[in-house]
């Protein structure tokens, strides 16, 4: 892959990772009872662990020197401000199952791209470690 076509999917992947359902959901604040604490702090921990992964695929685009176009969120989630977590959860999961699949296929794509090719294969293990750990929640 050319080192432009590069640059537009890793482009594509930071707006994935910084648009996805856990990062919506953690900005509209799920609820949870009291009693469910520990959870909630372990579903913001995923979502801090997301945004350091975004953070992480702007710097080497930065390091690049490459021209970000960043994008909206690709759905409206608007009806699902203020909801239980357990309630999200199945559409997260689903987010999560996806965004793992492109990374991969990005991988793929990425070949002769060494430094673009590890950083997403570690981007790839991070997020089937959140994926495992939202399951679990």
């Amino acid at each position: 892959m050319s080192g432009q076509n590069s640059t537009a999917l890793l482009n594509d992947l930071l707006n994935r990772l910084s648009h996805s359902w856990l990062q919506y959901i953690g900005d509209a604040w799920p609820w949870a009872p009291n009693e469910c604490a520990e959870r909630l702090e372990a579903f913001q921990g995923l979502v801090r662990r997301q945004q350091f992964a975004a953070e992480r695929l702007g710097d080497l685009l930065s390091d690049r020197h490459a021209v970000l176009s960043l994008t909206n969120y690709p759905f409206d989630g608007s009806t699902v401000n203020y909801v239980t977590l357990d309630y999200v959860k199945p559409r997260i999961v689903d987010d999560e199952q996806s965004m793992i699949a492109d990374l991969k296929a990005a991988a793929g794509e990425l070949q002769n791209d060494p430094e673009a090719l590890r950083l997403v294969e570690q981007l790839t293990a991070d997020e089937e470690q959140t994926l495992s750990e939202l399951s679990a929640l």
